[in-house]
């Protein structure tokens, strides 16, 4: 189980954070961004790409040992069966495309200099975050049903709030602290352009968070009477400091970012524009948290679940949070 839940927080982390990122290079910078910044922001995303790859291959890893038992001496034989014979290795063939498409688009992008190819990601990224959605318990009882979409425009939103903190933090800040003086009319601008997109994705996070929390406690009395509950209460209470710090930096920190911008000292404006990535850092440290619960919750059954008769006779998937009707694969 500890493996499980570590390699399905490596998984959401990769993902997120290549969501993250790519909404950085997109709709964070501005078009006429420093190319230094660009280029920077570019290694990052393949970064992100790698991680996402090989935590691909980590959940069908983890998968296959959930279903054969723990037993590595068939691990490749059993990997074929369980991408040939169950429900999630014929989602998690729809990962290999997308990867592929994902790689392609950021190579292109990253030989000819420009961003105009890096929107076919989108798709792919998307497409990747519904397999995950798929494989966990929302699609406990159906495919593509409103609970799937619901989670996959979660997972989406999370990446470009959570994601883009990454990325602000691994690529855009840095830069921009070595800039000095220099850094403040192009950090407004940057973090600015941050806020709004934090804002309307906590908007959909919010709204889609309160729906999954409703259908898989399936009341509230759950949150403190299940474990489920309680670790939803624990990552519910991390992400309100996340939404506490985001609204300091943008009704205390950004006004005072625009008033330097505007003409106040070079010192002045240097010393918000770090305060502002150490804010954005607390906040990715956090989100790192936040994933971790995340994880848990995956590998937990939901109190609504629980009170099925489906869920109390099939086996729990935990390397997706689906559940499988067989929970050995032959040796």
């Amino acid at each position: 189980m500890p493996l499980s839940i570590a390699l399905s927080a490596f998984d959401i982390v990769s993902l997120l954070a290549v969501i993250g990122v790519l909404a950085c290079a997109l709709l964070v910078l501005p078009r006429d961004a420093d190319a230094d910044l660009r280029r920077g922001t570019s290694r990052v995303l393949g970064g992100t790409l790698v991680l996402m790859t090989l935590a691909s291959f980590g959940i069908l890893l983890s998968r296959t040992l959930e279903l054969n038992g723990g037993v590595w001496t068939t691990l490749f034989t059993d990997m074929r069966i369980a991408l040939a014979v169950t429900h999630f290795g014929h989602i998690w063939w729809w990962r290999a495309p997308a990867l592929a498409v994902a790689w392609a688009a950021w190579l292109w992008a990253s030989r000819r200099g420009g961003r105009r190819s890096l929107w076919i990601m989108l798709p792919a990224l998307a497409a990747i975050a519904l397999t995950r959605s798929e494989t966990g318990h929302p699609g406990d009882h159906g495919d593509f049903t409103l609970a799937v979409w619901v989670d996959w425009l979660h997972i989406l939103a999370a990446g470009a709030w959570v994601g883009s903190l990454f990325g602000m933090s691994l690529a855009v800040f840095p830069k921009l602290l070595r800039m000095g003086h220099t850094a403040v009319v192009p950090g407004l601008r940057i973090f600015q352009r941050l806020s709004t997109l934090s804002g309307i994705a906590l908007a959909v996070l919010v709204a889609c968070g309160l729906y999954n929390a409703v259908t898989q406690l399936g009341g509230f009395a759950g949150l403190w009477t299940t474990r489920y509950g309680i670790t939803l209460d624990v990552k519910l209470a991390i992400v309100l400091v996340m939404i506490a710090i985001g609204a300091h930096n943008r009704y205390i920190k950004l006004p005072r970012l625009r008033a330097a911008a505007g003409g106040a000292a070079g010192d002045s404006g240097s010393r918000v524009i770090r305060a502002c990535a150490r804010a954005v850092l607390a906040e990715s440290l956090l989100g790192l948290a936040v994933i971790g619960a995340t994880a848990a919750l995956i590998h937990a059954m939901p109190p609504a679940d629980a009170r099925t008769p489906h869920a109390m006779s099939s086996v729990a998937d935990h390397a997706g949070g689906k559940t499988m009707a067989s929970p050995t694969l032959p040796s």
